[in-house]
């Protein structure tokens, strides 16, 4: 297992964005462990491929709803990654 720290997309969508690994060639599991200030995160179900996942980021508070704003390159996300 590893942690690895993705930036968050210049160009956001609410369906999730895709993002590989540096340092797993095969991922087996992923989560989110960290998210940043008042967003969440999740991996999305499904969506892992080779060194690839799908996800999802969504604002805080009591119902949590897909992130509104377009540019989160300012943001940064903990996953905790298993694989080769």
């Amino acid at each position: 297992m590893v942690t690895e720290t993705f930036s968050g997309p210049a160009s956001y969508t609410t369906h999730g964005d895709i993002y590989n690994s540096t340092i797993l060639k095969n991922i087996e599991r992923a989560a989110v462990i960290q998210g940043w200030a008042h967003l969440k995160a999740e991996v999305v179900t499904g969506s892992i491929s080779g060194n690839a996942f799908k996800m999802r980021i969504y604002t805080g508070g009591v119902t949590a709803q897909p992130a509104a704003a377009t540019d989160l390159s300012a943001t940064a996300f903990t996953v905790l990654l298993e694989g080769l």
